[in-house]
């Protein structure tokens, strides 16, 4: 999923359904972000909810859905208005929960309620995870089933850039992941080795070991960042013969292409 400028969208809410008005001026205003940690790219028209519920219980107050505009990715900002007459002093806690839903399904949604403070809302950040609903009789899912084989495994890459500047002339850096997860390649220097994970962010990589060999030094710096660049990896993207490495913030690392 290639990061993109933030999408701003505003999801307006009054008391009265089925009565659409502008924001007054004794609306309360939650606003934040929704964010998950799957590298996968939102499918076009996709739909996000948000719900103001009561605590305990989790009670549905009021809730509002909004388009994402565009092909966007998170995180998504949104701005909740709500008439100040539907969060009753006394009322006990609030919080807010999130859903992202494609063609009637949800896809991602927020586990727990994240609780917000109405008498003076915060920037709130509602993270959701992967857990779509079955699809409904469709022959094909929106996104891939969980038990596809892995694509990354046991394929030869070519590193085309690291940290968007491609190698140095003359020096080809290599990397490739084994079925058991042992990954590893040559640096333009040295042989590396490291072992490759996809429990909890989609992909993340272990102390690197290799060998000693001595090189230039503008090859020795690049190893260097080479190294760093993999140790901040927590997820891909992957499209055709191409792949693609981000740290936690969407910033693509490392660019590859697939050897023939």
């Amino acid at each position: 999923m290639v990061p993109t400028r933030l999408v701003r969208f505003v999801v307006a809410l009054v008391a009265l359904i089925g009565f659409i008005m502008p924001a007054a001026a004794d609306d309360i205003t939650f606003t934040g972000e929704v964010t998950y940690r799957e590298r996968i790219a939102l499918p076009p028209g996709a739909e996000l909810q948000i719900t103001l519920v009561r605590l305990p219980g989790a009670t549905p107050v009021v809730g509002a859905t909004a388009n994402v505009v565009g092909r966007a990715n998170v995180p998504l900002q949104f701005a909740l208005d709500v008439r100040s007459s539907v969060v009753k002093p006394g009322g006990g806690g609030y919080g807010l929960l999130a859903e992202i839903r494609s063609e009637g399904r949800t896809l991602f949604r927020s586990q727990q309620p994240v609780p917000v403070d109405a008498s003076a809302p915060a920037h709130t950040l509602i993270l959701v995870t992967f857990s779509p609903d079955p699809p409904h009789d469709a022959p094909e899912a929106i996104l891939p089933p969980v038990d596809t084989p892995n694509p990354l495994l046991d394929t030869i890459w070519t590193v085309t850039s690291i940290g968007g500047e491609p190698p140095l002339p003359g020096s080809k850096v290599t990397f490739s992941i084994a079925a058991d997860y042992r990954a590893g390649g040559n640096s333009g220097c040295n042989n590396y080795f490291t072992e490759a994970g996809f429990a909890g962010p989609p992909l993340t990589f272990g102390p690197i070991a290799g060998t000693r060999m001595a090189c230039a030094p503008a090859i020795m710096a690049q190893e260097t960042r080479f190294f760093a660049a993999l140790g901040a990896t927590v997820g891909y993207e992957l499209a055709g013969d191409t792949l693609k490495l981000f740290d936690a913030a969407g910033v693509p690392l490392v660019g590859l292409v697939r050897q023939n």
